[in-house]
Order: structure tokens, then C-alpha cells, then sequence
């Protein structure tokens, strides 16, 4: 891995594990876990999470891919 790929690599990683970790902190607490309106937050959060890891993998993908097409 050259040394430009390194960041954006390590910043999917961190994302995705800030994303997790708040995820399981909302599952886990003792909040009052019986109102709908919680469980409506923490699956909109799980999704937004889940919606800024899967395009910051999109832009890495698509940053190899054009990396892969300009050398051919």
C-alpha cells in the first residue's frame, strides 16, 4: 500500500468503529428502551452509520478503480 492510501483507509476504519461503538452504547444503557421513539433513534443513527461507511468505502473503492484505469 503506498503511503497517500493509508489515511483514507484508516479513516473507514475509524468511522466504522465510532459507528459501532455507538451503536452498542445506545443498546446497552438503561434508557427507557420501551418507547418506540428510542428504538426509532437508534435505528436512524445505526443507518446514518451505516450510510457514512459504506460511502467512505464507495470513495475508496472508486479511488482504486481510477487509480487501476489510468495505469492500463
Amino acid at each position: 500500500m503506498s503511503p497517500k492510501r493509508n489515511p483514507l483507509l484508516a479513516s473507514i476504519i475509524i468511522f466504522a468503529v465510532i459507528s459501532i461503538s455507538i451503536v452498542w452504547y445506545f443498546a446497552t444503557t438503561d434508557y427507557p428502551t420501551h418507547s418506540d421513539v428510542f428504538w426509532l433513534g437508534v435505528q436512524s443513527g445505526f443507518l446514518a452509520s451505516l450510510l457514512l461507511t459504506c460511502l467512505g468505502l464507495i470513495g475508496f473503492l472508486s479511488y482504486q478503480l481510477t487509480r487501476k484505469v489510468e495505469r492500463k
